[in-house]
């Protein structure tokens, strides 16, 4: 098995199943003789609530997110030929298709028995803009394997949590300690030293000296103590996986927040230019009125006075 079928195998599973099935698999392939492998699926990272949404929406409606991907080609070129006409009916048909498969991620979520919030379905609106604006993020769509959700950001497309987006989320830290734990988990060579006392003859022990079988129980409470620490080293994973998973969508959030309230910072600004507008405005009315009702009183004299001097005259 190589990590491109192990990450399919993953990532399609519920998001609870993760960390323990990464972990069995990743010490079959240990077993099987494959360890460079087994450490890579180990550093696989647990997706997020949103990137596991994701997959599974990619998963499940591949001819959408395709067909989203190619409107998002189109889109492209259109804007290239600075044709407005186009992108308009473009922009509408990717409204209508990310509409459609915003609708279908709730479903998926409810019969996994997520609840599908509006931040998590953001989140997964932000991924399928991004495969819209960048064919690389399309292919990391279509791929499934994201353990983060995708954002477009400039010329590009980048994880959410700031670093490049690859198919497969790996830190080379990751990959380094995965590798660190298969070295330190081989068996330890025997020096060359041992290896020759091994090959001389056996000379016999003094009846008093301890039994053989003493170094066999030494030997066997050491690979229990070993296979306790690997437990407890699979447990602080998955540990910190979770406390990562977690922090990555405490992080959304912030962000999702930080733009909110940017957004609202700049609609306040633009409310109170549009109030004090408003309030000249007024004033201005008002002036407009007085001098109109100075005018109506003049004319009123006027009148007055124009029908005096007409029955003086009669």
């Amino acid at each position: 098995m190589n990590l491109d079928d192990a990450a399919d195998e993953l990532y399609a599973l519920p998001i609870d199943e993760f960390v323990e099935a990464r972990n069995t698999l990743a010490k079959r392939l240990k077993s099987e003789g494959d360890g460079d492998v087994a450490a890579r699926v180990k550093a696989l990272r647990k997706p997020t609530v949103a990137a596991w949404l994701t997959n599974q929406l990619a998963r499940r409606h591949g001819d959408e997110v395709a067909a989203l991907a190619e409107l998002g080609g189109r889109m492209r070129k259109a804007m290239s030929a600075m044709d407005g006409a186009a992108l308009r009916e473009l922009t509408a048909e990717r409204k209508k298709q990310v509409d459609a498969l915003l609708k279908a991620a709730h479903k998926v979520a409810k019969d996994a028995g997520q609840k599908a919030g509006p931040d998590l379905i953001e989140s997964v609106a932000a991924s399928l803009d991004a495969a819209i604006a960048d064919p690389r993020a399309a292919e990391l769509l279509r791929a499934a394997h994201l353990s983060h959700g995708l954002e477009h950001v400039g010329f590009g497309a980048a994880e959410d949590d700031g670093e490049p987006a690859e198919v497969i989320s790996l830190s080379d830290a990751r990959v380094a300690r995965g590798q660190r734990l298969e070295t330190t988990r081989r068996p330890r060579a025997t020096p060359p030293a041992e290896e020759e006392a091994a090959e001389e003859p056996a000379v016999e022990e003094p009846a008093d000296e301890e039994p053989a079988d003493e170094g066999d129980d030494d030997v066997a409470r050491a690979e229990r103590e070993l296979e306790q620490a690997e437990s407890a080293v699979d447990a602080a994973e998955e540990q910190v996986d979770d406390a990562e998973a977690a922090l990555d969508e405490q992080r959304q959030r912030l962000e999702r927040a930080q733009q909110t309230a940017e957004r609202l910072t700049e609609e306040l600004a633009a409310a109170r230019r549009e109030l004090e507008q408003a309030r000249d405005d007024v004033g201005s009315a008002e002036d407009d009125v007085e001098a109109a009702r100075k005018a109506s009183e003049a004319a009123r004299r006027r009148r007055r006075e124009a029908k005096q001097q007409l029955g003086t005259l009669t």
